[in-house]
């Protein structure tokens, strides 16, 4: 009987560890993001990344390959729900959570490179038009 105790006290304590905010929230995605304009001079290298407004904490645009971009949310994926739990910074294509040790590689579809994170970071859907009119959406 205290067994069949212990069990459901701990099956208890870790159903509320986690509340019905801890996943990375879903918001409506459309920007369209002239490379052109100065703001976005960044991303004519293969390589470099910014910060944009938009997605729940933002938004990574990283320039892959060629005319290959990433889009990808600046929410890490580990314990998101954290004010914290924010991407605040891009070293050589690996972003980096402000919040946990967490880091992500951004050229491999934001795959985790450091936990405590096991959830790769939130992608964004993308199209390149004229070759400088990049949109951005969900």
């Amino acid at each position: 009987m205290k067994l069949a105790f212990y069990i459901l006290s701990i099956l208890f304590i870790f159903s509320t560890c986690n509340t019905k905010d801890d996943y990375i929230q879903e918001v409506y995605v459309d920007i369209i993001v002239d490379l052109n304009l100065p703001e976005y001079s960044d991303l004519q290298a293969s390589g470099n990344s910014i910060f944009i407004e938009g997605g729940v904490e933002g938004i990574i645009i990283y320039h892959g390959v060629g005319s290959d971009y990433k889009v990808y949310d600046r929410n890490c994926s580990y314990e998101p729900s954290l004010s914290c739990s924010q991407i605040d910074s891009v070293d050589a294509g690996i972003a980096y959570c402000g919040c946990c040790p967490s880091a992500f590689l951004l050229s491999n579809n934001a795959n985790v490179l450091n936990s405590p994170a096991l959830l790769p970071l939130k992608a964004y859907n993308w199209s390149l038009e004229n070759n400088n009119l990049l949109r951005i959406f969900n």
